[in-house]
């Protein structure tokens, strides 16, 4: 479709919109104030729940800044989920206006792409002088000013644009995955021949490169997870906390835990590490507490004078270490801790689950007592990552960074490159003049997400400073004392907010591609729903099988509402339930189910198969695959469960 909008006039105008979310909204037209007014209807126009895009369109916008501005207002509205938008002529925050009849075919422009964006859309007429009465919503998300420009996207909501190549980093590397290496820079980098493969994970590489490098895409939309944990009730923002602290439901408290169990029990205990805990609040008068807040300059929580809540350096796990005695003989020691953390995180920075201010880390450390061991457990970490990158989080969308102080880099070049060949995963290397940190090198698991931007998951850091900083040390072999030299620093998960983020950016992929978007079966909070085709008739041989399948540890959830079948396989289908059985008559009489599964299949083309008893319980356990089980945490019986959300 053609766009009515020309461009014209001066380049560089933006568009702006300040953007409520509202109980209240309502408008009257009192006179008309342009030639190019509107014929509006008599009497005021009231609306409920809503978000109201106040909109001023400035000389020169043209389409590419009606279509950005639509994805920020279809943005917010996913955030908050909201499905009605009023789009509000508003003069008041520009001083370089568009000529009437272009802000009118701009604003035509606008709605129909918030239209597109499957929102319920209302504009208010051009040209008219109008009072209105507002009562906004009391939560974070609430009041946002959204300026969109050519080519970008600035404002003070959740729009983010940039790129992380700070000025510290002088050279840049791409190592392929066998090993070659290829030096690139910022004028060059997209000749590089790793860079121009047709396969998926090098063009994820090349994004990557181009986010470290020019600076990630122009913020659009909201990220799809935002609307994705709110529709499964998984996470949801809670207004009545600060910004940037997020509320779980059961369902989401259920993932979670599940998360955390594999974190624990398939990593952290498999690579040898003790479960510890340390204290949520820390005094800063202790001086190894004032060292690491100075390290990182995070934004602290204080809840009293001289007390913070935890941040994310390791307050807790380096006096711990200090005051333990090992020797030798019990290196290389190992900890692993589930620790929340909390940093404030600047508003205009915080995004879905990908940034927040209150996050649950996956931390271990490992205190080596030279170089040998130390590589040798790099590697161990990095190969374990690996797996969890490729068989949990990411599948193929994800691809290896580094940084390294440039001395290190050339001491362990060799090294990487194995290590990069080994995994067969492709990495960007960038390399600083001098240490800024305590870690000489860390390698990133960066997952690649739809919209071309990427997300740090795991890291593995090399420390050759905090174990003579932070005196924590060991018996030698001699009987001496000596500081630990090489500190291993790493993060399974990252954090589980973030691990969450990557998993439903996974299931956004498979939507882009046209399948069902999933997640995986072991993380599903209802695995199996159960659904008799006609309550009175066929309810026992439905709760039957839940109980059968309850027993052997499925997450089952069992129909028993008063709705049309066709209605209980469509909500099943829209809450990506994995497996849905339906029992009825002719169920009964052959002695078989009909179970329609959702994963790797096309949208709308899922098939209906018939099962045995045997052969459904075999196909459970195979999808099941050994993984960690727990129970729902919500009712079996859908009757019997709340709503959330409400978002469909």
């Amino acid at each position: 479709m053609k766009s009515k909008i020309e461009a014209r006039g001066r380049p560089g105008q933006p568009m702006r919109a300040l953007i409520w979310h509202v109980d209240e909204f309502s408008y009257w037209p009192v006179g008309r104030e342009s030639e190019a007014a509107e014929e509006v209807p008599e009497g005021p126009r009231e609306f409920a729940d809503s978000i109201v895009a106040l909109v001023s369109v400035e000389e020169g916008d043209g389409p590419a800044e009606a279509e950005r501005m639509a994805s920020e207002i279809a943005g917010v509205a996913r955030q908050v989920g909201c499905g009605r938008v009023v789009i509000y002529p508003y003069a008041h925050l520009s001083s370089s206006l568009a000529r009437p009849r272009e802000a009118v075919s701009a604003l035509e422009e606008l709605s129909r792409r918030v239209s597109s964006e499957g929102l319920e859309v209302h504009r208010a007429p051009f040209g008219w002088t109008k009072g209105f009465r507002v009562r906004v919503k009391a939560h974070p998300l609430a009041e946002q000013l959204k300026v969109v420009e050519p080519g970008g996207a600035r404002g003070g909501g959740e729009a983010r644009a940039g790129g992380e190549a700070k000025e510290k980093f002088h050279r840049f590397i791409v190592i392929d995955d066998d090993g070659t290496e290829y030096e690139v820079t910022r004028e060059d980098w997209r000749s590089s021949p790793p860079l121009n493969k047709g396969d998926r994970r090098h063009r994820m590489l090349a994004e990557f490169v181009r986010n470290e490098l020019e600076g990630r895409p122009p913020g659009g939309s909201a990220p799809r997870h935002v609307y994705y944990m709110r529709k499964l009730e998984l996470v949801d923002y809670a207004p009545e906390s600060d910004v940037g602290h997020m509320k779980w439901y059961p369902n989401g408290v259920l993932v979670r835990d599940l998360i955390l169990d594999y974190a624990y029990f398939r990593v952290a205990r498999q690579w040898g590490a003790m479960k510890i805990q340390n204290p949520l609040v820390y005094r800063t008068d202790v001086e190894s507490i004032r060292m690491l807040q100075g390290e990182f300059h995070e934004r602290d929580y204080s809840v009293d004078e001289g007390l913070v809540l935890r941040f994310a350096s390791d307050p807790g796990a380096f006096p711990f270490v200090q005051r333990t005695m090992f020797t030798y003989r019990q290196m290389p020691l190992k900890v692993y801790e589930e620790a929340n953390c909390f940093r404030k995180e600047q508003r205009g920075e915080l995004t879905g689950l990908m940034r927040v201010r209150w996050f649950l880390m996956t931390d271990h450390h490992a205190f080596l007592r030279n170089e040998e061991q130390a590589r040798a457990e790099y590697r161990k970490l990095s190969l374990l990552f690996k797996q969890l990158m490729d068989d949990v989080i990411s599948g193929e969308h994800w691809v290896l960074g580094f940084e390294f102080v440039e001395e290190y880099y050339e001491r362990f070049r060799d090294y990487i490159r194995s290590l990069v060949a080994e995994m067969g995963v492709p990495a960007f290397v960038k390399l600083m003049r001098e240490m800024s940190h305590y870690y000489a090198f860390k390698s990133e698991y960066q997952a690649i997400f739809p919209d071309g931007n990427n997300l740090q998951i795991s890291t593995v850091q090399w420390d050759v400073k905090n174990g003579e900083r932070f005196r924590i040390r060991y018996i030698a072999e001699d009987g001496s004392e000596r500081p630990v030299p090489i500190i291993l620093h790493a993060s399974s998960f990252g954090s589980i907010e973030r691990t969450l983020a990557a998993l439903l950016e996974g299931a956004a992929w498979q939507e882009r591609e046209g399948y069902n978007p999933v997640l995986p079966f072991w993380l599903s909070p209802e695995q199996v729903r159960v659904i008799p085709v006609r309550i009175p008739d066929h309810m026992g041989p439905a709760s039957e099988l839940a109980d059968e399948l309850e027993g052997r540890g499925f997450r089952v959830g069992l129909d028993d509402r008063d709705l049309t079948l066709s209605k209980r396989v469509r909500d099943a289908k829209s809450r990506w339930i994995p497996y849905i059985v339906v029992i009825g008559d002719e169920e009964v009489r052959g002695g078989f189910y009909s179970v329609t599964p959702r994963e790797g299949h096309r949208i709308g083309e899922e098939p209906t198969l018939r099962m045995s008893r045997e052969e459904l319980l075999a196909e459970l356990e195979r999808k099941q695959g050994g993984m960690p089980r727990r129970p729902m945490y919500v009712p079996r019986e859908l009757s019997l469960r709340p709503t959330f959300t409400g978002v469909s």
